[in-house]
């Protein structure tokens, strides 16, 4: 793909009062960076018409404000993504985040060994060494969707989801690692868990993890998990 050429997003109506912008079907940063550009723009100059926007890996999902026309507002889109935009975003905040893998905080590390065949020295340098990108937020408050994985540790999520995972909890669903950072039901394998303090309900318009930010995992022992009890922040 030439990412020197932007191609219109397809804009239809999802409901009688949200618009689903689809961009091109495809997971890749460049259209991250589309997708992220322009949520941050939209949320700018029409927050009097929106009453919440949620970007995913290649779309992004507009809810209007009531009494809002959404067929006017889908020819304003339209004319929005018509005209020539340099495609800019902020330098990525890196944020390092440490985990330990370690007994009763990664339940789920044999099953990934069993399923993928490596050994748990494996899974955590292959886990610790990629570079991860967070697409957008989502499932719940401050859930980053984290792209960038080893596929070798591709594995199937749990069959029946656990009703309570703890908040700080590290674990592979499919293709994709991520955090939990509040306690939740969740149906993904948990590999590790970090100290960190990763959401406040005080300051959900800021999380810790915002859409655009490179991740590293770092591993710690349990003895270092339990001196690293801090928050982002």
């Amino acid at each position: 793909m030439d990412q020197n050429t932007f191609k219109e997003p397809t804009i239809s109506p999802a409901s009688d009062r949200s618009i689903m912008v689809q961009f091109n079907a495809e997971i890749s940063e460049y259209i991250h960076q589309q997708v992220h550009f322009y949520s941050t723009l939209l949320l700018e100059n029409h927050d009097d018409k929106i009453s919440n926007l949620s970007p995913a890996y290649n779309s992004i999902l507009i809810r209007l404000k009531e009494g809002i026309s959404l067929w006017r507002t889908i020819a304003k889109l339209k004319q929005l993504f018509s005209e020539n935009h340099e495609i800019k975003v902020a330098d990525k905040t890196r944020i390092k985040i440490p985990v330990c893998y370690e007994g009763e905080f990664a339940p789920d590390l044999a099953r990934v060994a069993s399923h993928t065949g490596l050994s748990i020295e494996q899974i955590i340098h292959k886990h610790t060494t990629g570079k991860y990108l967070i697409y957008f937020l989502g499932f719940s408050p401050g859930f980053p969707y984290v792209g960038g994985m080893d596929p070798n540790l591709e594995t199937s999520r749990l069959e029946s989801p656990r009703t309570i995972v703890p908040a700080g909890s590290v674990a592979i669903g499919g293709k994709q690692t991520g955090i939990y950072p509040i306690q939740s039901p969740g149906g993904w394998n948990i590999i590790g868990r970090t100290p960190l303090t990763l959401f406040n309900w005080n300051q959900a318009k800021t999380p810790a993890l915002p859409m655009g930010a490179a991740i590293e995992f770092y591993p710690i022992t349990k003895e270092e998990f339990h001196d690293n009890q801090e928050s982002l922040f």
